[in-house]
C-alpha cells in the first residue's frame, strides 16, 4: 500500500472517529432521526402482575355487575358472597361457600391495622352477624355487591355506614404473607 493510500485511509479514519465523537456530544433532539439509526436495548419480558394487581384487576372486571340475591353469575347477577366466590374462582383459589356467614368461619381473624389486599371484610347489614362480605383491594377500599345500589361497587371502609356495620376481617388460610400468595396462571 502506498504512502498516499495510507494517508487517505488515516484521514478517513480520523474523520469518521471525529464525526462519531461529535455526534455523541450533540443533544438528542438535534440529530435527524431518519439519518441516524438508533438501536434500542433488547426488550425484556414484561413483569408478571403481582397478587395485589391480579386481584384488583379481577375485582374491577365485576364493577357494575347487577345485584341479585342468591346470584352467582356475572351474566345474571351476583350477591355479595357470589361475587367473592367468582373472584376466587377466577384467581384459581379454593371454592368458597355461598354465604357471607359461612365465609366468616374460614381463615383467621385480622386486625384492621394488619389488613391486606385480598382479605375478606364482613358487615352486619341485616341485623345478623356477618350478613355482608366484600374483598379488600387496598387504600382503605373494598369491592362488594351492594343490595342498596343494586350493583357491584367499591366503597371505603371509613364511610359512616360501613364503620357502623363493620364486623371484622378474615384472611383465608394460606395467604397471610407474601410468600404464601398463590402463583396464578392467567
Amino acid at each position: 500500500m502506498s504512502r498516499l493510500t495510507r494517508t487517505r485511509w488515516f484521514v478517513v479514519g480520523v474523520a469518521l472517529l471525529s464525526a462519531n465523537a461529535w455526534a455523541q456530544e450533540l443533544p438528542v433532539g438535534s440529530l435527524n432521526a431518519a439519518a441516524v439509526p438508533i438501536k434500542s436495548a433488547p426488550e425484556s419480558a414484561p413483569a408478571s402482575p403481582s397478587w395485589d394487581q391480579r386481584l384488583k384487576r379481577i375485582a374491577s372486571d365485576f364493577m357494575g355487575t347487577r345485584y341479585r340475591l342468591g346470584g352467582s353469575s356475572q351474566d345474571t347477577g351476583l350477591d355479595c358472597s357470589g361475587l367473592i366466590k367468582q373472584i376466587w374462582q377466577r384467581l384459581g383459589l379454593a371454592d368458597l361457600p355461598h354465604q357471607a356467614a359461612n365465609m366468616a368461619k374460614l381463615g383467621v381473624p385480622v386486625q384492621l391495622r394488619d389488613i391486606q389486599v385480598g382479605d375478606l371484610v364482613f358487615f352486619n347489614t341485616t341485623g345478623k352477624q356477618n350478613s355482608h362480605v366484600g374483598v379488600y383491594i387496598g387504600d382503605g377500599r373494598f369491592v362488594h355487591a351492594s343490595s342498596v345500589l343494586k350493583k357491584v361497587t367499591e366503597n371505603a371502609l371509613t364511610e359512616r355506614y360501613y364503620q357502623k356495620t363493620f364486623n371484622g376481617i378474615r384472611r383465608v388460610a394460606g395467604f397471610d404473607s407474601a410468600s404464601d400468595t398463590p402463583a396464578i396462571a392467567e
